[in-house]
């Protein structure tokens, strides 16, 4: 895989965690909340920053849709 293909396998991986943390929150315990939107928060700034890397590499913004299944 090149540089780029790996960015773009991160992202995707970035926001798949993200949506499983979305999901884990409905079934947590109030008081697990706290923590588990810190990990959410961590994991949305991961795809700002892979993002910009792809970005970077590719000159162009990057297309989430064309990434991502489920997203619009």
């Amino acid at each position: 895989m090149t540089y780029l293909e790996l960015l773009q396998k991160n992202l995707v991986d970035e926001i798949e965690a993200t949506r499983s943390y979305a999901a884990t929150m409905a079934a947590a315990p109030q008081e697990d909340i706290p923590v588990l939107l810190e990990l959410l928060a961590d994991e949305t700034d991961h795809i700002a920053h892979v993002a910009q890397l792809i970005s970077r590499q590719s000159g162009k913004p990057v297309d989430y849709a064309a990434l991502v299944s489920g997203v619009d």
